[in-house]
């Protein structure tokens, strides 16, 4: 092998490496009802480590998440973790089957895909922190459907 070659190819690993390495990852953090296929966070590049969150702007996620089980309702619960304590974060319209611009209509059937969108505004109130958001879809029950952790900076 030429040392052009080996050049190139080191390159070309060290590129992939240090990409997968800083690369925002979208967690399961609990989901028992469902699963999640696809995450989208605006201000979250794949490239980057954390999803930026601007203060003052608004934040938008979309969510494509498929049931293991029917399901009558879903809440929405959002969590900021600090050190360790989860800080719910209040939203307008909790109940995603009674949001007309969210995407979802109760009920949900089993193994049917469905994507949930959504917008808030980051306050400016909001300290300049790292944090670690979970986004959790309750059922009726209170039984996670789906639960999404990723990192993110309020900036």
């Amino acid at each position: 092998m030429s040392r052009v070659t080996i050049v190139v190819f080191t390159l070309f690993y060290a590129l992939c490496y240090s990409a997968s390495c800083h690369a925002v990852t979208f967690d399961d953090c609990g989901s028992t009802l469902g699963k999640f296929t696809e995450v989208l966070v605006s201000g979250c590049k794949t490239s980057d480590e954390k999803c930026v969150l601007q203060r003052g702007a608004n934040a938008s996620i979309s969510i494509k998440f498929t049931p293991n089980k029917d399901i009558s309702a879903v809440n929405v619960r959002v969590y900021g973790v600090v050190l360790d304590v989860p800080v719910p974060f209040p939203l307008d319209k909790p109940d995603a089957c009674t949001d007309p611009d969210d995407g979802i209509d109760c009920p949900l059937h089993k193994d049917q895909e469905y994507h949930y969108t959504t917008t808030l505004l980051v306050q400016k109130k909001y300290p300049r922190v790292n944090v670690y958001i979970k986004w959790v879809f309750i059922n009726e029950n209170k039984e996670k459907i789906v639960c999404i952790g990723f990192p993110a900076k309020v900036k």
